[in-house]
């Protein structure tokens, strides 16, 4: 593993069945002694807070509550400004989901290559190796098909895969976006948030590569928090966006 800190944030709502779980797997895996964890709890109203406020054996946990929910944009952002306010330039800032569907496995090969000099690591479906397991059929063909139309609206080099959760940041770079954008780095509501965090850091001009990740929905319980309607009307706004040169 890589001697820098690596800062994981993890967006929980109502995730209770699945805590658990996720700590036990995170706890093979992780050296605690670079490991700071940063929950963003977005107002569960099950038993997700108390859950992890249970957690006595991971002494570098940060929790963060938001009363009632205010959406992934801002759970993103305060676990961002959580992260980077205590790291180093050259540190670790992994954004994962907490339904155990993000393969922790991955995680001493994406710091591996922000240790390289990489500035973001997307854990792809659709580089080679990627995939995805147990998906509705809907599910899986619509999220092809929103890539695809994302790649071709939005082309980035070596990135695949646009919508997944799963990426690495250097600590720098989005310390270099919250010192520029503050706010405005996540202006949507919805998971289009993420489309457009990974759009506003390209001013940067970061150094990307994509691993493979086998994205298995049957590995979570409940159901996906994901507001559909509202992730598209939010991508076309980014779209108009675009065309105007606002991004």
């Amino acid at each position: 593993m890589p001697m820098q800190k690596i800062y994981l944030i993890i967006p929980v709502y109502n995730e209770a069945a699945n805590i658990e779980k996720l700590l036990a797997n995170l706890g093979r895996l992780i050296d605690r002694e670079y490991f700071r964890i940063i929950f963003i709890d977005d107002g569960s109203t099950d038993d997700t807070l108390k859950l992890l406020c249970s957690q006595n054996s991971f002494a570098n946990l940060e929790i963060i509550r938001h009363q009632k929910n205010l959406g992934i944009a801002q759970t993103f952002y305060d676990g961002l400004y959580a992260a980077v306010s205590k790291a180093d330039s050259g540190d670790t800032i992994i954004i994962m989901e907490g339904d155990n569907t993000s393969d922790v496995s991955l995680i001493p090969q994406m710091s591996n290559f922000i240790a390289e000099g990489k500035d973001i690591v997307i854990a792809s479906r659709y580089c080679r190796g990627g995939g995805s397991k147990n998906f509705p059929w809907r599910r899986s063909w619509g999220s092809k098909v929103v890539n695809r139309l994302l790649q071709m609206f939005f082309y980035l080099p070596q990135v695949t895969d646009y919508s997944i959760f799963y990426r690495a940041y250097r600590a720098e770079l989005i310390w270099q976006a919250l010192m520029k954008l503050g706010p405005a780095l996540m202006t949507t509501n919805s998971f289009a948030a993420n489309l457009e965090l990974l759009l506003k850091l390209q001013q940067f001009k970061p150094q990307v590569v994509e691993v493979p990740f086998v994205y298995d929905y049957g590995l979570k319980q409940g159901s996906s928090k994901m507001k559909l309607w509202a992730t598209l009307w939010e991508y076309r706004l980014l779209f108009i966006k675009r065309l105007f040169g606002r991004i």
